[in-house]
């Protein structure tokens, strides 16, 4: 079989705003081919099962997100042996809130099928999520620890994903009208958190070597 892009196009678009309305399990893919106004052959065509669907919604989006947050991550650390660590947050962080305020239709929808994935505790898509962009959390991980000596792998994943935390909420909760002032805001925060956790000490008295592993 044979479908145009426009078709799984109309697929995601439909997929992502039933998920955001009616959540994973209560939508059906026969309610999704419906409002797509396509077949269920396209849909095992171009993504096999509904899992592999979600998924798809997910990727869609978190990959022009991550593809934007690396560029600035690049620019931050082209020429710099140590980039600044303020430079390194602000390429995690202000990509994001722009996406979710750059288009109030797709950034609104996308974090209601966020927040629906961390209400439902689906496992099986947190893990596949963490598999597909684990390069791009590698990456600042390093360029953190480049940012900033003396910090504990241990410490920097467990802060890392305190920012995380923060930034999914604010994401959540802020307006397009104070985006940016946020952003700054939550920059300053996680780089304070950052480099208080540097001063504290292990239990044997002394810090211990950055290790990234791949």
């Amino acid at each position: 079989m044979t479908a145009t892009p426009a078709t799984c196009d109309r697929i995601l678009d439909a997929a992502e705003r039933l998920f955001a309305e009616e959540g994973f399990y209560a939508t059906s893919l026969r309610q999704i081919t419906q409002a797509a106004e396509a077949n269920l052959a396209a849909v095992n065509y171009h993504f096999g099962s509904k899992q592999a669907l979600i998924l798809a919604v997910f990727r869609r989006r978190l990959d022009a997100l991550n593809k934007a947050r690396l560029a600035r991550l690049d620019q931050a650390q082209e020429g710099n042996a140590a980039p600044e660590l303020e430079d390194v947050l602000e390429a995690l962080i202000v990509p994001a809130l722009a996406f979710t305020h750059g288009s109030a239709d797709d950034g609104h929808r996308f974090m209601r099928i966020l927040m629906r994935a961390f209400a439902d505790r689906d496992d099986q898509l947190h893990r596949a999520l963490s598999a597909e962009y684990a390069h791009v959390m590698r990456r600042f991980a390093s360029a953190i620890a480049t940012a900033l000596p003396g910090l504990s792998e241990r410490r920097l994943r467990r802060q890392l994903d305190f920012i995380v935390g923060a930034l999914t909420y604010t994401m959540a909760e802020s307006t397009s009208s104070d985006a940016r002032e946020i952003a700054d805001d939550l920059v300053q925060f996680a780089a304070a958190g950052l480099r208080s956790a540097v001063s504290v000490r292990h239990p044997d008295g002394a810090p211990r070597t950055l290790e990234i592993h791949s």
